[in-house]
C-alpha cells in the first residue's frame, strides 16, 4: 500500500498540472509504432536461438553517485533463420532493449543550482535493433531508439526509492531537471574481428547516432585475450555459446555533436539548467567475460573523460555487470 501511495503521489504532482505533459503522455502510446514497423520490415520471421540479458551500469562501486550515475537495460533477442540453409552465413538477429539512464550533479542533495556541475536528467527508452552477420568476423547493424526524458522517465522516483529503502540516504533534490520530451534516435554500427595469434584477437567497431537525444560518431578498438570467439565484447550474447573465458582491454573514442542530457534541446531553450558539453569523449575499458552453453557473464570497468568543464576530477568511473541466459 505504501508503494502504491508513493507512485500515486509521484504522478499527481506534474501530470495534472500541465496540459503539455498530458499531451506528451498521450503521444507515448504512438511512439512505439515505428519500432513495430521497423521490426516487421527488417526482421521477418524469427526462429531458434534466443536470449534474455540484464545489464547494469553503476558508479557506486567506486563510492560515487554522480554524473552518469546508473543505467539499467533489459534485452531480449532472437536469431533469424539463415537465408541459405546450406550456409551458416549470412545470419540475421533482432534485439529489443528497455533501458533507463540517470544523470545527476555531484552535489545532488542541494537546491542551489549555482553549485551544480551537471544537470539532473533521466532517460527511459525502448530500442529495436537489427544485425546482419556476413561472417563470423563481420557484422552490420541498425537500430531505432524511442523514449522520453524528464519526470516520465521515472528516474527521480526510482532513484529516491532506492536511496530511501536500500541505502538509507536522503532524497536527491532533482532541482531544475531537464524537461520532459519525447525523443527519437537512429543508430548504425559496423563491427569486425581480426585474429592476431591463437587466443588473441583485435576487435573494432564504428558507430553513429542521429537523433534529438544524441548526435555522435565514433569507434571502439580493443584486444580480446582468451578462448572466446565472440566478435564483440559487449555485443550480441548469441555470438558465443560454448565454454570460454576472456579478458578485454580497449578504448572508446567519440565525437558528440549534441547531447541533450547536458546541453538540452537543439530546438528550444526550455531547460532550466544546462551546461556546455565537451564534444570529444574517450574511455578506457577493462573487462572479463565467462561463457557457457546456457549463460554469459561479463563485467566491464569504464574510465570516462569529462562531459563538461565543471566536473570534479579528470575522469569518471563506473562498472558494468551483465548476465545473459540463453533460452
Amino acid at each position: 500500500m505504501e508503494g502504491s501511495a508513493q507512485i500515486e503521489n509521484y504522478f499527481k504532482s506534474d501530470f495534472q498540472k500541465s496540459s503539455l505533459h498530458s499531451a506528451q503522455i498521450m503521444q507515448m502510446k504512438y511512439i512505439f509504432l515505428p519500432i513495430l514497423i521497423f521490426t516487421f520490415f527488417c526482421c521477418g520471421p524469427l526462429f531458434s536461438q534466443q536470449y534474455v540479458n540484464l545489464s547494469v551500469d553503476n558508479d557506486l562501486y567506486f563510492n560515487r553517485d554522480w554524473y552518469y550515475s546508473s543505467g539499467i537495460f533489459i534485452s531480449f533477442g532472437k536469431l533469424r533463420e539463415a537465408k541459405d540453409q546450406k550456409e551458416s552465413f549470412p545470419q540475421k538477429y533482432v534485439h529489443w532493449t528497455l533501458g533507463q539512464e540517470i544523470y545527476t550533479p555531484s552535489k545532488r542533495h542541494i537546491r542551489d543550482v549555482s553549485k551544480f556541475d551537471y544537470p539532473f536528467g533521466g532517460w527511459l527508452f525502448l530500442e529495436s535493433a537489427f544485425e546482419k552477420y556476413h561472417s563470423a568476423t563481420s557484422v552490420w547493424g541498425a537500430s531505432i531508439k524511442l523514449g522520453i526524458t524528464g519526470k516520465a522517465s521515472l528516474a527521480p522516483f526510482f532513484q529516491n526509492l532506492y536511496h530511501d529503502k536500500v541505502l538509507g540516504l536522503p532524497d536527491v533534490t532533482w532541482e531544475q531537471a531537464l524537461p520532459q520530451r519525447l525523443h527519437t534516435n537512429f543508430n548504425v554500427m559496423h563491427k569486425k574481428r581480426l585474429a592476431l595469434v591463437n587466443g588473441l584477437a583485435l576487435l573494432y567497431e564504428m558507430f553513429g547516432n542521429l537523433g534529438t537525444q544524441r548526435i555522435a560518431t565514433g569507434g571502439r578498438l580493443g584486444l580480446l585475450l582468451g578462448s572466446s570467439k565472440a566478435l564483440s565484447f559487449l555485443g550480441n550474447p548469441l555470438e558465443m555459446q560454448s565454454k570460454a573465458r576472456a579478458i578485454y582491454l580497449g578504448t572508446r573514442q567519440e565525437y558528440r555533436y549534441h547531447d541533450y542530457m547536458i546541453s538540452g534541446s537543439l530546438f528550444d531553450n526550455d531547460a532550466p539548467f544546462v551546461l556546455t558539453h565537451i564534444p570529444y569523449k574517450n574511455s578506457i575499458e577493462l573487462g572479463f567475460a565467462l561463457y557457457s552453453q546456457k549463460w554469459r557473464f561479463l563485467s566491464l570497468w569504464n574510465s570516462v573523460s569529462k562531459d563538461n568543464g565543471l566536473q570534479r576530477g579528470s575522469r569518471h568511473y563506473y562498472l558494468n555487470i551483465s548476465i545473459a541466459r540463453f533460452l
